[in-house]
């Protein structure tokens, strides 16, 4: 941070869809006195005027592009924030290192691992640091039970499996240009369930694996299951069969293509004993003999504000633990690997029923929630768990 203030310096690109929630965690540490908005790129101040007005009114420059923004303000910036499409992590997050700023980007890290390589290298080059917003990782909760993880609690971990299906309808896939892509104008999104709304909690599972106390345990695909119901090119199905270098089992399975909701669960498997985390609810850990320890989880507005508190930390006390690029490196590496690892399979249409309005049509595939379930449970694929579906279709 800049000696020459006493508070730091932020920036945002971006504040209207996700960048709305950046805009208020900036806005609550401004207010709180912590923290000074300086600077904001904005494309659509027609759309943005009363956020436009109120940022210029408290002294903030508005910009119509981020390079501009980063020219005009080169080495004054403390902390960067970039809430934007994954197809511009990389190249807004170099650019904003390369002027000198701190950066927390929005998950996941980035479109391929090759970015997330040359986000790692321009970070290292500039002396800054990149946090990632998988904002659990923050979380007292989540890093209590790391810990009690890595000290043995319930013996030498034996499996990591994480469920959820979260119901999206058609226009989730048509908010903007690149949900359910695979690639915008040739630059890579991957946008699936696992690397988007899902991404949080697989990102928790490889950090929950890993014998590292600040890491994230790389992953080795066994077998891959990949569906889609809506028209998209990347997936919005999925069941995963992974495992670390160290022998620990991992199991993924998501889904936007049913109308029930699952709210996401981990749970993990030990030699002596089992653990969950369970999404704005709890961590537990629950020894061989019925012994148990739990934690609350708050609710995910909370757990953003912790992961800004602990950013504004780290400007200051290089100590503080964040999610770095070398931590959520891990999981671009997974997502990138699956993309190649198994092909997407569709749904037929006789198995899908759609319900509302064209562009808010949601669908629901037949059986489908019951079967992951049903897997989730076994450890299994979903044609081990019976989906008439899968059992005709390949599996890697």
């Amino acid at each position: 941070m800049s000696a020459n203030s006493h508070l730091p310096r932020i920036a945002l690109i971006g504040i209207s869809g996700y960048g709305r929630i950046h805009l208020q965690l900036a806005r609550e540490c401004r207010d709180r006195g912590e923290a000074a908005i300086v600077a904001a790129t904005v494309i659509n101040p027609q759309e943005e005027a009363e956020n436009v007005a109120e940022l210029r009114a408290r002294g903030c420059a508005i910009y119509g592009d981020h390079e501009e923004m980063l020219r005009a303000w080169g080495g004054r910036i403390d902390l960067c924030m970039i809430p934007t499409g994954i197809n511009w992590h990389a190249r807004m997050t170099i650019a904003a290192l390369r002027a000198g700023a701190n950066v927390l980007v929005e998950k996941p890290l980035a479109g391929s691992l090759a970015d997330g390589m040359a986000m790692r290298a321009a970070e290292r080059e500039s002396g800054r640091f990149v946090a990632v917003g998988f904002q659990d990782l923050y979380e007292p909760g989540t890093l209590w039970l790391k810990e009690q993880l890595r000290t043995g609690a319930i013996g030498g971990l034996q499996s990591v499996r994480f469920l959820g299906v979260w119901p999206r309808d058609r226009s989730y896939f048509t908010r903007n240009d690149w949900a359910g892509r695979t690639e915008v104008n040739g630059v890579p999104v991957l946008d699936s369930p696992l690397n988007n709304a899902f991404g949080h909690f697989v990102m928790l599972s490889q950090y929950f694996a890993s014998p590292e106390r600040h890491a994230a345990a790389a992953a080795e695909l066994d077998k891959v299951e990949l569906w889609r119901a809506h028209d998209i090119p990347s997936f919005d199905t999925a069941v995963v069969a992974a495992h670390t270098p160290q022998g620990v089992n991992l199991w993924f399975g998501v889904s936007h293509a049913c109308r029930e909701t699952i709210e996401p669960e981990i749970a993990i498997q030990g030699s002596a004993g089992t653990a969950f985390w369970r999404y704005e609810n709890e961590s537990c850990v629950v020894a061989a003999d019925g012994g148990r320890q739990c934690r609350p989880m708050p609710d995910t507005g909370e757990t953003r504000r912790t992961m800004m508190a602990a950013v504004l930390r780290r400007l200051r006390d290089e100590s503080v633990a964040i999610c770095g690029v070398d931590l959520a490196v891990q999981h671009t590496r997974l997502i990138e690997t699956l993309h190649r690892f198994a092909p997407v399979n569709e749904f037929p249409p006789e198995a899908v029923k759609w319900a509302g309005g064209p562009a808010g049509a949601l669908p629901e595939v037949t059986g489908l929630a019951p079967a992951l379930r049903r897997a989730f449970e076994q450890r299994s694929t979903l044609a081990g768990a019976g989906f008439a579906l899968a059992l005709r279709a390949p599996v890697r």
